[in-house]
């Protein structure tokens, strides 16, 4: 190693000694002035002042220059760094806005103010390091360059300007604090120009402080056998997440109540948590921002729990209806009480109620706050934490940071998953976790506009596999974003095979249980059509339990979760008994001073989920406690268990009976109260489909086979409008095509030839000739003898006229003798059908004529 590089990586590797928080750790932001307290920032140590600068055309110019007439779609920059130079190769992070991306803001007298118009400009960017085959880089170029450059697992670090007083007012002082001088000190504006400061991202040590999850093991709903059945191929298509941001009071007080400073930050959060999701086929799509611009829209607690349900319920209640979206963070200027700063529900992506999650912004660097946010949606994906009882694979040692997913990191956490978060994701996707993440945002809201290599199909193009460099589709040409001659489609589509489209009603996305609804192919798109399940109140397991979210929530299935597959729900005599009581082990909720509420009777199939058998240990937790009670039933004591998780302060309680599950006759739990499922609307959305359908998640109808959508009201091939025909029409059906082509036009064309051209054809097609069926079966049937024709000079008699035709030289004079009725029996037994010949014997004039064969 040249001692260039030694230097590099002694820059970078003793600059891991730097910081001894945890992820955590929440110190007041007052306290960083002079760098030296036990605040964040201070805890951070320069590792060095460098200038980046841009390379355009083969020529080095500073960035200043590069960018003043706009941010390009592809740009290099480099910097040294220990010696060393390294080059950046960017692309612009297009997967990353919508197109007018919605920020949400409020006037001081309370007036809410929607923005449609771009408020920022694109600068937020992906890349690598030129040379470094397994380097990723996340950067903003809004405000200088600002962002992750990671060489490698173990080696990485954070670029941001040093002039940074038009973000929080502590930057300066904080950020150099023990490594280097103030942001603004020393030298002259000329000198200090387009000075960045870099930055380790790893900590000193590990640090014992978190939030205490101790999760062992991904619980299992199925058997692999089962789960093999059912499974899609969930990881090679990608999911996105439409993400909102809400931006609290505090946090609008900390920059100086200026909007577009908030936006910015807002934005390379979004950007880098996108840059961690991105590896997992994962991307997160930054669709709204909401800013408290004159107070908070909840009650911002101390406790974490409780802002998370205040917040949850708002995002539910005043969110959702005016923004679609699939998750909501809330971004906080204050602190919790203890160390936390994230809380999320576990497993509950894309749920109306529990999707969500909240987090404190609690340093100076945006890593650390989007790092806070991937762990928050990681959970909510179900993802639980890399615990040593685990053996997860990471790429980078505790020590160094560790995983995003680990329950204890240091200052700077973790910048990917380990094969545990892979896991996870994978186990909560196929059973049914995620359903609206297979939903391809429209590309007319990109912002940017249409631009071949941004892996979105726009205006103008037929295909788009990203660039040059890393398209490896066979069916489309990455510098025009065409098709290549012969292809009808781009490999990336799920409906697209051999650069052929499949066809029309091919299954491109099966149900993952009886809540889901399958997709097809349209026959013509090379996309899976966005996926759809059944509507929350639809029954399943037999009418015994009812879907909600695309999943069928049942009791049994939660206790299988909890306890093992050879767990059931307990008899409702331990419901009443344990839910009635109002403490930690048996409630129907929490009162903002932590007391707990008692169930009422009619909700105590709401509360705390009781179940018997199972494993001695739920699989959730190794401290998890065990509530066992006894109680009498039919003379006969019986044993329900119950439990109490310490997961930890970031993940809501998994134990509490899920939304959705049946609590009665036509009943089911929401909102730990058990309410008439009419609340769901079922029953009004089923009267629309006619009796031959049912209701999906859009509300719509999904017929079934024989029926056409949206009303299921006339014959079609099934389906719905959302996911796709059920089958191919009848005239795409090449094979059934051609025969009805043969048998309605070229039998009947050779026919008619055929009686044109041969008469004797014409006749034996329609039984005129001698041979025909028709004469056969009419010699079979009647009397070979002679017919009576009265004459006038006496009685005369006449052979057959099939005797006749084949023996024209039988005499017509009468014979000698009378000729009786009926000739005299056979000498022998007749053939089986005397009319396969026409050979007819005369034995003398004397005797009756007759054929005899």
């Amino acid at each position: 190693m040249t001692a260039a590089g030694a230097t590099f990586l002694l820059l970078l590797v003793c600059g891991r000694a730097a910081f001894t928080a945890a992820r955590s750790l929440n110190a007041p932001q007052d306290e960083e002035a002079d760098g030296t307290g036990t605040g964040v920032d201070g805890r951070r140590r320069l590792l060095e002042k460098i200038r980046p600068f841009a390379i355009v055309d083969g020529q080095r110019r500073s960035l200043a220059e590069a960018l003043q007439y706009g941010h390009p779609d592809q740009l290099q920059c480099g910097m040294e760094v220990g010696g060393r130079l390294l080059l950046l190769d960017l692309e612009k992070n297009h997967d990353l806005l919508p197109k007018p991306p919605s920020v949400f803001y409020y006037l001081p007298n309370g007036t809410g103010v929607s923005v449609n118009t771009d408020p920022v400009t694109h600068c937020y960017y992906h890349g690598s390091v030129r040379g470094f085959p397994r380097s990723r880089v996340a950067l903003s170029t809004c405000f200088g360059l600002r962002g992750i450059v990671a060489i490698n697992a173990t080696l990485s670090f954070e670029l941001q300007p040093q002039d940074t007083g038009h973000h929080h007012q502590h930057l300066d002082q904080g950020e150099v604090g023990g490594g280097g001088s103030g942001g603004s000190g020393g030298g002259g504006a000329d000198e200090e120009e387009g000075v960045h400061l870099l930055f380790s991202t790893h900590p000193q040590k590990d640090n014992a402080g978190g939030c205490g999850v101790s999760h062992t093991a991904a619980p299992r709903l199925h058997s692999p056998s089962h789960t093999h059945r059912r499974k899609r191929d969930i990881l090679s298509e990608t999911k996105y997440i439409e993400l909102v941001l809400v931006v609290d009071h505090q946090e609008f007080l900390n920059y100086q109540k200026n909007n577009k400073t908030i936006i910015y930050r807002m934005l390379d959060v979004a950007n880098q948590v996108d840059w961690f999701y991105r590896p997992l086929n994962v991307r997160v799509a930054l669709t709204g921002l909401e800013i408290w611009s004159d107070r908070d829209k909840i009650r911002v607690e101390k406790s974490p729990t409780d802002t998370l349900n205040n917040f949850l319920e708002w995002r539910n209640r005043e969110l959702l209806p005016r923004l679609r979206h699939d998750n909501a963070q809330l971004i906080m200027g204050g602190a919790f009480d203890g160390t936390t700063v994230g809380m999320a529900s576990q497993s509950s992506m894309c749920s109306r109620d529990r999707s969500g999650g909240v987090n404190v912004d609690h340093l100076v660097s945006v890593l650390g706050v989007a790092s806070t946010v991937a762990h928050e949606l990681g959970h909510n994906l179900g993802m639980s934490h890399d615990t040593a009882e685990r053996s997860c694979s990471c790429q980078t040692e505790p020590r160094l940071g560790g995983c995003i997913m680990e329950p204890s990191t240091g200052f700077m956490p973790g910048q990917q998953f380990s094969s545990c978060s892979a896991a996870d994701l994978s186990v909560s996707l196929l059973h049914g976790g995620g359903m609206c993440l297979f939903n391809v945002p429209q590309p007319d809201r990109l912002l940017g506009g249409p631009r071949c290599g941004n892996l979105y199909v726009e205006t103008g193009e037929e295909c788009d596999c990203g660039l040059l460099e890393e398209c490896d589709d066979p069916c489309c040409n990455a510098s025009t974003c065409q098709l290549v001659p012969g292809a009808q489609c781009s490999s990336d589509g799920i409906c697209c095979q051999d650069c052929k489209l499949r066809t029309a009603g091919s299954v491109c996305r099966e149900p993952l249980g009886e809540c889901d609804l399958p997709e097809f192919c349209t026959g013509s798109s090379p996309h899976c059509p966005p996926n759809v399940f059944l509507q929350n109140g639809e029954s399943c397991e037999d009418g015994a339990s009812y879907c909600y979210g695309g999943v069928c929530a049942s009791m049994n299935a939660q206790c299988q979760m909890l306890w093992g597959p050879n767990s059931t729900s307990a008899p409702a005599v331990c419901f009443s008994s344990v839910n009635k009581q109002g403490n930690k082990y048996g409630n129907c909720g929490q009162l903002i001073n932590g007391s707990y509420i008692p169930c009422a009777h009619s909700d105590v199939h709401c509360g705390r989920i009781q179940c018997q058998g199972g494993r001695e240990r739920p699989l959730l937790g190794t401290n998890a406690e065990i509530l066992t009670t006894t109680v009498s039933f039919n003379r006969s004591d019986l044993v329900c268990r119950g439990t109490f998780f310490h997961l930890g302060d970031d993940v809501s309680d998994p134990a509490t009976v899920a939304q959705g599950t049946a609590c009665g006759h036509r009943k089911a739990c929401l909102n730990q109260k058990c309410q008439d499922v009419s609340v769901f609307g079922v029953d009004e959305c089923r009267r629309k489909c006619n009796g031959h359908g049912v209701c999906n998640s859009n509300q719509r109808c999904h017929c079934d086979a024989g029926w056409a959508p949206p009303d299921c009201r006339s014959s079609g091939l099934g389906g719905s409008v959302d996911s796709g025909p059920t089958r191919a029409e009848e005239e795409s059906d090449p094979v059934r095509v051609a025969l009805l082509v043969i048998f309605l036009f070229i039998l009947p064309v050779v026919l008619l030839f055929l009686v044109l051209r041969f008469p004797r054809f014409r006749r034996s097609l329609f039984c005129l000739g001698p041979n025909s069926p028709f004469n056969k079966a009419r010699q079979h049937n009647r009397t070979p003898a002679m017919e009576r024709v009265d004459g006038s000079n006496g009685e005369q008699v006449r052979p057959l006229r099939y005797q006749l035709n084949t023996q024209p030289g039988i005499p017509l004079t009468p014979p000698s003798k009378e000729v009786h009725d009926r000739p005299a029996p056979p000498t022998k037994p007749l053939p089986p059908d005397p009319a396969l010949k026409s050979y007819t014997q005369v034995t003398s004039p004397e005797q009756s004529v007759h054929s005899d064969v």
